[in-house]
């Protein structure tokens, strides 16, 4: 059953995490299950959405290779949570596609998506 994975980063600012994202290479090796993920700058911090085809490989991915590079720049424990995706609404999914597939923040030499 997909699902649907809620982060929270405070305190990461859109630089840490551009360069979290180059340096997980997730482009060259990009994790098993995932569907979709989205960031997005809050007030304090960086939220993230994501998508996967299930709770195992979100749950893989998180413990073996997102929090080992992502917790030495918090300054609490990495926390989230994963619920059933209950629906998933892309009117122009075919527009990922004419922005770029990158994992790259838009404002990293590779990205896509003009910034």
């Amino acid at each position: 059953m997909a699902v649907t994975v809620f982060m929270r980063y405070p305190d990461l600012s859109l630089e840490q995490y551009g360069r979290i994202m180059a340096e997980m290479g997730l482009d060259a090796n990009p994790p098993g299950g995932a569907i979709l993920h989205i960031a997005a700058e809050g007030v304090d911090g960086i939220d993230v959405c994501e998508v996967w085809q299930t709770a195992g490989a979100a749950e893989g991915y998180i413990e073996n290779r997102l929090r080992p590079v992502l917790e030495p720049h918090l300054h609490d424990p990495l926390a989230y949570r994963i619920e059933p995706l209950h629906n998933l609404f892309a009117p122009d999914i075919y527009a990922i596609e004419r922005i770029g597939a990158v994992s790259l923040p838009a404002h990293l030499p590779g990205a896509a998506i003009a910034g």
